[in-house]
């Protein structure tokens, strides 16, 4: 496949040109940013990368104009380990009857701003938006060597968050570690050009997100294994979900329980961890 050696030095071991990029720009403000290289959109930060000929694609304004152009140059992908985070709102379609269109846009704004932050936050990145899902992922390229523990992390935060937080949207969460397809897609006018990840790790942690109750976060067996973290002390579950015929043991995590295993480095430091 073209390219796939570049897209796996990417999201496996890393690639160091984008790491140094990524490390550069993390810490300016502000968001939104590039999904690939984190250039700052908004605030100082913004102004300066606009300074430096790097803005928002006028093709996707989800990447700057230099990454556009790099995924266009260089379409692609390749197979990966990671882990991925999904956060699914419960209830939407009653609460959409239940208040005006500008109060649900207002509500969800703060969903996906709260949920978008605590992502960040945890060296992930808001690779997709699906309806009301959120899909976040941890590849090690850009995560680092721990992406399984800061996606169990990113778990823990989530359904800590308070109502006021997420405009008071209930929402489930899945947490998978798996091998997926990441890589390059074109619009069907060639017009827009994405990054996104298939395969059935990523339908398992969808599932897990929908099979989760409002303020639970099903963190399956293999997130914990590759975190080399025990769940000891929190609820077990064995699940079969739609589609699947195994059945797949999870864990429960919610807002309050302890944190099992060993400790979540500092944010901020994912990519050179991979380095």
């Amino acid at each position: 496949m073209a390219n796939e050696e570049l897209w796996y030095t990417i999201f496996g071991p890393g690639h160091p040109d984008l790491q140094e990029q990524q490390r550069l720009h993390r810490d300016m403000p502000s968001p939104p940013r590039c999904k690939l290289c984190l250039a700052p959109f908004g605030g100082v930060g913004g102004e300066l990368m606009k300074a430096q000929g790097k803005e928002p694609s006028n093709r996707n304004p989800r990447f700057c104009s230099a990454c556009d152009h790099f995924i266009r140059a260089h379409p692609g992908g390749a197979e990966v380990t990671l882990s991925m985070v999904f956060a699914d709102v419960r209830g939407s379609t009653t609460v959409a009857e239940q208040v005006s269109p500008t109060e649900l846009h207002r509500r969800m704004s703060a969903y996906y701003a709260a949920v978008t932050h605590e992502l960040v936050e945890t060296d992930g990145f808001m690779i997709d938006v699906v309806g009301d899902e959120v899909v976040g992922i941890y590849p090690p390229g850009m995560s680092g060597e721990r992406h399984a523990a800061l996606a169990i992390d990113a778990a823990r935060r989530l359904v800590a968050l308070t109502p006021d937080d997420v405009g008071e949207l209930g929402f489930g969460v899945g947490v998978h570690t798996g091998l997926v397809h990441i890589g390059t897609t074109m619009g069907a006018d060639n017009g827009i050009a994405d990054v996104r990840v298939i395969g059935d790790g990523v339908n398992v942690t969808a599932r897990l997100s929908s099979a989760a109750a409002s303020g639970e976060a099903l963190i399956s067996s293999a997130v914990w294994e590759a975190a080399g973290e025990s769940p000891e002390g929190l609820e077990a579950r064995e699940l079969q979900l739609k589609g699947r015929s195994e059945t797949l043991h999870v864990s429960v995590v919610r807002s309050g329980d302890a944190t099992p295993g060993a400790a979540v480095d500092p944010p901020g430091h994912g990519p050179s961890a991979a380095g």
